[in-house]
């Protein structure tokens, strides 16, 4: 079985953690999905890692997934609130903590993502979660273009 964590940062973040097989014409699982604010997001990540940790054969079959967060002149107009930085500082030292290297974390665009899965790919594949503000969808969506990267093939929307 393979493993992803996987993060959308930000005020309100999206986690999840997904299961896959391995199999490329098997669906991967969600396994937990939440919206979760800044003070539960490194208990929330210390669980879903536990749980990948020790289900996992090895820690190669774990990966760590995050949206790419890049500061711009627009962010800068929008909001001066330091929040998905901050999670993905948080995220790092959990990993530190997981004796699991930070730099390994994968960085994904939020565009391929969604253009990859929009909501209905999501709903078709069974993978929506229900509720909060697309947070957790996000993150299921970074999870799920990284499975397609490593072999996964999403046929139930061909």
């Amino acid at each position: 079985m393979k493993y992803i964590v996987s993060v959308d940062p930000g005020k309100a973040t999206g986690v999840c953690l997904v299961e896959w097989s391995g199999l490329p014409e098997e669906a991967p699982v969600v396994k937990m999905s939440a919206e979760v604010d800044p003070e539960t997001f490194a208990s929330w990540i210390d669980t879903a890692m536990s749980i990948a940790f020790s289900s996992a054969a090895s820690y190669d079959n774990v990966l760590v997934v995050c949206e790419r967060f890049v500061i711009t002149a627009q962010t800068v107009k929008n909001s001066q609130a330091p929040f998905s930085l901050e999670q993905i500082g948080v995220l790092k030292h959990m990993c530190r903590t997981k004796e699991y290297d930070p730099e390994k974390i994968i960085f994904q665009s939020p565009v391929d993502a969604k253009t990859m899965f929009p909501n209905d790919a999501l709903k078709k594949l069974g993978t929506w979660h229900k509720g909060g503000e697309g947070h957790a969808n996000d993150a299921i969506r970074h999870a799920l273009l990284k499975l397609v990267k490593i072999g996964w093939k999403p046929l139930v929307l061909l």
